[in-house]
């Protein structure tokens, strides 16, 4: 990348970097480990025209979390509570933003990280009885 002047690197964290989860202390660590290296990384890279960021999926629905014991399982309901947008995340939704990062329309943006999860970060906007705003 660096010879050919120009790359990208997208790392895949999220949410819980920043707002953390019960259980899930080494998760929410390691996650947010990604986004000082982003940051440092986007430094060093970008005088040689390369790109680094950092996507954040919030809940997203896949076929893995099938397999979390139902006592740890977040349920549907509650997430979608919790975010602006009433549905569940799809992995596309992830894709797409990931597609975009990774080519030369985005050679701009580097050092971010990028939040995919129905504003589910902006919890003031909805509140404990998982009422929107009017």
């Amino acid at each position: 990348m660096i010879e050919r002047r120009w790359g990208r690197i997208v790392n895949i964290g999220s949410v819980n970097a920043r707002a953390g989860r019960t259980n899930l202390v080494a998760y929410s660590t390691a996650k947010a480990g990604l986004l000082g290296l982003t940051r440092s990384l986007a430094r060093e890279l970008g005088l040689y025209g390369d790109c680094v960021n950092t996507v954040m999926p919030g809940a997203i629905q896949v076929e893995a979390e099938n397999a979390i014991p139902a006592q740890h399982r977040a349920r549907p309901e509650d997430q979608i509570k919790r975010q602006c947008v009433p549905r569940r995340g799809r992995p596309e939704d992830v894709a797409t933003l990931v597609a975009f990062l990774v080519g030369p329309s985005a050679s701009f943006i580097t050092g971010q990280s990028v939040h995919v999860d129905a504003a589910g970060c902006c919890t003031e906007t909805v509140n404990n009885q998982g009422d929107r705003p009017k």
